[in-house]
């Protein structure tokens, strides 16, 4: 003890490690609290869906997808982009990397699908056509620029950040990498698929202006979204680690909460005076294992230390 002015002050904390390394705390991972969280991500998942349900409304007669282009989806995507420059969140690195993953799943699956078109001639390709319905007109060579436009950030983007966001809010991060890779081609085989087949199957015109439903185009048509399915389930289990860190809710499946709670397993507990994980080097005669133990919130002593 040291005495100074007749007041007595410890020379040391009370808990004080026996060693003077200073431990490491593992904390569980920060949750973000954001009241535009969920209008932001709502926004999201919105400019994902509309590239597509364009092209229904289009092919339906409802609205020329032109004026759906000009007066919606270019707007939205520019308000959320201004957004992601002077106001960024955490969403938008997922929304990064769910559209550069689903550009590249939809760029696999064009090497399987122009093969089919243009070495094999097994079908058409309406990609072109479908460009004209956004410049309103009928050149096809330009017709094509921006129907592949359209189709890499559009569609292809677009299915990438809605499947990115909803597998976050799955849980699927925290499960198999089967799992993963099944809900993928799942997902593009449900509703994407089967909202184009629909599309092209009860829409008037929907054969003429996309093309002919024959047990060829079904096929190969199926066989694309597979593929695109593959490559996006395998771009979300290389990505799941760095896009977890930035999904701010639990899981909505039970298993996948269970499944992270073993993963994070200071995530969610309440706080209390021995509340983290501290690391200390082994000692003799100890097994390397109960070097993990509880520590103080304040000064980093463990429960054994204090005992006694």
């Amino acid at each position: 003890m040291s005495h100074n002015l007749g007041t007595t002050a410890p020379a040391a904390h009370d808990h004080e490690l026996a060693r003077t390394a200073v431990p490491t705390v593992e904390s569980g991972p920060k949750r973000v609290r954001h009241h535009w969280t969920l209008t932001r991500t709502g926004l999201y998942l919105l400019l994902a869906a509309l590239p597509l349900l364009a092209i229904s409304a289009q092919v339906f007669g409802v609205v020329p997808m032109n004026t759906t282009g000009a007066l919606v989806i270019i707007p939205l995507a520019a308000a959320l982009a201004v957004l992601c420059v002077f106001a960024p969140h955490p969403i938008d690195r997922i929304v990064g990397h769910g559209l550069g993953w689903g550009m590249f799943a939809c760029l696999v699956y064009d090497i399987f699908r122009l093969d089919t078109v243009y070495l094999l001639d097994l079908w058409g390709d309406f990609i072109p056509k479908m460009g004209t319905w956004l410049h309103s007109g009928s050149d096809t060579r330009t017709g094509a620029i921006v129907g592949y436009l359209w189709r890499y950030i559009g569609d292809g983007g677009g299915i990438g950040i809605g499947f990115f966001l909803i597998a976050l809010a799955l849980g699927l991060q925290h499960l198999s990498r089967r799992t993963v890779v099944l809900t993928s081609v799942a997902f593009a085989v449900f509703p994407v698929w089967a909202g184009l087949i629909a599309t092209v199957a009860l829409s008037p015109d929907g054969q003429q202006a996309m093309f002919p439903l024959t047990p060829t185009t079904l096929a190969l048509s199926l066989i694309g979204h597979l593929i695109f399915g593959l490559v996006l389930g395998l771009g979300f289990l290389r990505a799941r680690r760095s896009v977890g860190r930035h999904w701010p809710w639990s899981p909505l499946l039970p298993a996948a909460r269970r499944a992270g709670s073993r993963t994070h397993p200071f995530h969610g507990r309440p706080a209390s005076r021995f509340r983290s994980a501290v690391r200390l080097p082994a000692r003799a005669g100890r097994p390397r294992s109960a070097a993990l133990m509880q520590a103080c919130g304040e000064c980093g002593a463990t429960a054994r230390d204090t005992e006694g």
